[in-house]
């Protein structure tokens, strides 16, 4: 059946292009004639864009990922969904780039199929124990809970949760060749240079401090997004680059050590109390630090134990230990006493804060740790399947970093940035919820924050898959590693 509608699809390939077209421009005139008289004009102008992107990723499914790194630091508009949490482009740009992946794969391939990586079992399965437990939740739910808020969180909780490692499967089965690699993370390095440069304005009082705030913050066009682990990786590509790839230029590998300290100083001295914020960054340079230099390291972890953590205990330790070490440690005993009944599948996606209203309303607080969350939500199974991601992942970027050590080039930098920062998302799970936006905190707007360390650590996988298929030759790793970014 499908062999014989794929036979008549491509003899009459011109003919349905046409129509597909026609019927394109008319349901998209209609539409936005819809929007117009009842939307902002802001989204319909967004529509008309991600309309017209449309056709250029049938040619090129890869800039829907650059789509995705642009949108989740610069573009601020949301789509209401009639609840407090609204609905990010970036997370649209995703769900538009895997539906044109799928339809790319049914065409060419007649099937869906994965490149082999050992992260393919237990991200899929974590996906598919996410909307288990969805159901599960549901059937075996105490009679005495009862729902708060709209029955659409649990179910847009679920979606999210899926398309993140979703994020990670795009990355490391669309990008084909290392120069789209090397493109995305020096793109992502200007978004990050834009975003310190906005940002130390804005925290120094450099300037029009007051109008840059209203243009950033307020209803102006400018937009950045510093949540989550941005700087982590941005330090972390930075000071991978400047240590390892051996082909750029001094005055680059420089560069990149100056820009690296000013998001040290973002991250931590104007923000010492962000532990989330820092100490997961702290770990990547560290990591990277001992795949450089051992001596290195040992001189670093000296500077962040004495230097740095001296410096918090004198001025933060003690208000952050009385409010969040306290605060925190009540969260995780009262999280407890709902998940140690529902310990196979949780309580489902956002389901524990239904408990929470229901038995204990004045104690109930958001955990702010992914791995409290993850076992709350989707039970020891679910557990089990993330920790196993992450297990094969390090272990298996760690052996792509010996492979690649002392090639001195992209590849061998990247290998070794995904490491660090992948030990940093290990590290950020215990501290917040970074990597899966937790429904009555960050909501469905963290997509944003918590897509971009989905999207590195596929980027491994899209260079081992394209080294080893030989896309890539090596000359062609390096012949513009020193033309200007």
């Amino acid at each position: 059946m499908v062999d014989s509608l794929s036979l008549l699809a491509k003899r009459h390939r011109s003919v349905l292009t046409r129509v597909g077209i026609l019927g394109g421009m008319v349901g998209a005139l209609a539409a936005i004639g819809y929007l117009t008289a009842r939307v902002h004009p802001f989204i319909v102008l967004i529509a008309i864009v991600v309309s017209m992107g449309a056709f250029a990723l049938l040619k090129r499914i890869e800039l829907g990922l650059v789509a995705m790194l642009l949108s989740g630091v610069f573009v601020r508009f949301r789509l209401p969904t009639g609840t407090a949490s609204e609905i990010v482009i970036s997370l649209l740009l995703c769900v538009g780039t895997l539906g044109l992946w799928a339809i790319h794969m049914l065409v060419e391939n007649k099937r869906l199929t994965l490149k082999p990586a050992p992260t393919n079992v237990p991200l899929l399965a974590f996906m598919a124990t996410v909307f288990i437990s969805l159901g599960w939740s549901k059937a075996f739910r105490d009679v005495f809970v009862c729902d708060i808020g709209s029955p659409f969180v649990a179910v847009a909780s679920a979606v999210v949760m899926a398309l993140l490692p979703a994020t990670f499967l795009l990355v490391a089965n669309l990008v084909q060749d290392v120069r789209w690699l090397r493109f995305m993370v020096w793109l992502f390095l200007a978004e990050g240079l834009v975003s310190l440069i906005i940002s130390l304005i804005i925290d120094l009082g450099i300037g029009p401090t007051y109008t840059i705030r209203r243009l950033v913050f307020g209803n102006g066009l400018v937009w950045i997004n510093t949540h989550g682990l941005f700087s982590m990786w941005y330090l972390s590509f930075a000071l991978a680059l400047a240590l390892f790839n051996r082909r750029l230029h001094w005055a680059w590998r420089a560069a990149l050590l100056v820009y690296a300290a000013g998001w040290v100083y973002w991250g931590f001295v104007l923000r010492t109390s962000w532990l989330s914020g820092w100490v997961p960054a702290f770990a990547a340079v560290a990591v990277i630090a001992f795949l450089r230099s051992k001596w290195l390291f040992v001189v670093l972890v000296v500077v962040i134990v004495v230097g740095a953590g001296g410096y918090y205990l004198r001025t933060q330790f003690q208000q952050e230990a009385e409010v969040s070490g306290v605060t925190r440690l009540a969260a995780y005993e009262v999280n407890w006493r709902v998940t140690s009944k529902h310990l196979l599948f949780g309580t489902g996606p956002a389901g524990y804060a239904s408990y929470y209203m229901s038995y204990f309303p004045m104690e109930g607080m958001a955990t702010h740790s992914n791995y409290i969350d993850i076992i709350a939500q989707t039970g020891i199974v679910g557990s089990f399947f993330i920790l196993w991601f992450f297990v094969v992942q390090v272990w298996n970027g760690y052996k792509l970093r010996i492979g690649l050590k002392n090639h001195g080039d992209f590849a061998e930098s990247l290998s070794v940035a995904v490491v660090a920062g992948t030990v940093g998302c290990v590290i950020a799970m215990a501290l917040g919820d970074w990597l899966f936006p937790f429904a009555y905190t960050q909501g469905i707007v963290g997509f944003d924050a918590a897509m971009i360390n989905w999207f590195f650590m596929g980027s491994i996988w899209a260079l081992s898959h394209s080294l080893a298929s030989g896309v890539t030759t090596t000359s062609d790793i390096y012949i513009t590693e020193r033309a200007p970014v």
